[in-house]
């Protein structure tokens, strides 16, 4: 399904749920998060509004750059990972913490610690961050595979903009250096359940079609305990952002290698193509090593391994995914049931998308919610 038929998707089923939360009883409340005006709490909204279970390591945050490394040996990985090279700072700080003792895998924090002290004994100055769409205990094992057992299915994107300005090096090599990780952990290499998008002549090339053709096809028939995972190694960029859903007025970005021409894959096209398409109690695991990636998934909790927060984790007052602040649903049980009067008075699915837009811009609820959600509205 292209971009424009997703949005489409998105527009009815925002408009089906909203106004089936206009009429639905007030979910019970959980002792561990008080409840928000709409009667759930942060954890049912998040729930709500992505459905699938989306974890993603990004190699910095969004103000940062992320380091494309000349020679990888400085990381002293193992011969038998990957072809060695230049790579992404972010990739192999992540297999380096991964390989010490396969036998024993880290925790969530551990891997993020030890991708953060890498990083920091290299003199790289990049803060990798966790991410999402679930509270996440940080002291549960750390897995590429989800908990239910179902089918696998990888993507892999390594650009290196061969023969471009702002040419890379070692993003093919990322590839291959996570193809082999992951081979070794439950994932096939078989057409039906891996893809790989490279410019390097001998792959499909990661133009902004093929990537966004890449999503649909990584999460097609795709059901509850099933397990994705989802590698980008290139550029990463922000654009001004246009639809008002930004805290920081950006959106984040991937570069497909055809980016001179097709310009830049937002956040917004991200959410609505691959992170909303995951089904309920699916699972994603995505790395994105690449630029300004902190939160180009937009996910509700996240947490940076900057030093104050890793001493929260040490001591034991942080033990699962903050929640991000940014993310305000206090407003949906008000404008679900404006579209539910609107809907039985017989008004288009086009007036209630403009006023359930109006409403949601008017209670700055909008900062809470994907972009895509706030742009369909915009069409």
């Amino acid at each position: 399904m292209g971009f424009f038929g997703s949005m489409t998707k998105l527009a009815t089923k925002a408009v089906k749920e909203a106004v089936e939360e206009a009429v639905a009883p007030p979910p019970a409340a959980s002792r561990d998060t008080p409840p928000s005006a709409s009667g759930q709490t942060f954890a049912q909204q998040s729930e709500k509004a992505i459905p699938g279970v989306i974890r993603m390591f990004s190699g910095c945050q969004d103000a940062q750059t992320s380091a494309d490394v000349f020679d990888t040996s400085v990381f002293q990985l193992p011969a038998e990972c990957g072809p060695g090279g230049a790579g992404g700072a972010c990739t192999n700080a992540m297999l380096k913490t991964l390989l010490r003792d396969e036998a024993n895998p880290p925790t969530w924090v551990e891997l993020l610690e030890g991708m953060r002290h890498i990083l920091k004994e290299k003199k790289f100055t990049q803060l990798p961050q966790l991410s999402s769409s679930r509270q996440l205990q940080l002291n549960e094992p750390f897995s590429v595979v989800g908990g239910g057992g179902g089918k696998k299915r990888a993507l892999l994107i390594g650009i290196n903009y061969v023969g471009q300005q702002g040419e890379l090096r070692g993003c093919h090599n990322d590839v291959l250096s996570m193809k082999q990780y992951i081979e070794k952990h439950g994932y096939s290499s078989d057409a039906d359940s891996m893809k790989v998008l490279m410019d390097d002549g001998q792959h499909e090339m990661p133009t902004m079609a093929n990537i966004i053709s890449a999503f649909g096809w990584l999460t097609h028939g795709i059901e509850a305990g099933d397990s994705l995972f989802f590698h980008y190694s290139g550029h990463g960029g922000s654009v001004k952002d246009t639809n008002n859903d930004e805290a920081d007025g950006k959106d984040e970005t991937l570069i497909p290698v055809d980016y001179q021409e097709k310009g830049q894959l937002s956040d917004d096209v991200i959410l609505a193509n691959l992170v909303l398409e995951v089904p309920r109690d699916a699972t994603l695991t995505a790395v994105i090593d690449a630029c300004h990636s902190g939160t180009v998934l937009d996910l509700p909790y996240t947490l940076v391994a900057d030093s104050s927060t890793m001493e929260s984790v040490a001591s034991g007052q942080t033990t699962a995914l903050p929640e991000n602040g940014e993310f305000n649903f206090a407003q949906l049980l008000k404008v679900g049931q404006l579209l539910f009067t609107m809907h039985q008075q017989g008004a288009s699915k086009q007036e209630i998308a403009v006023a359930a837009f109006t409403e949601l811009n008017k209670a700055g609820a909008l900062k809470g919610l994907s972009g895509s959600f706030a742009s369909l509205f915009n069409n």
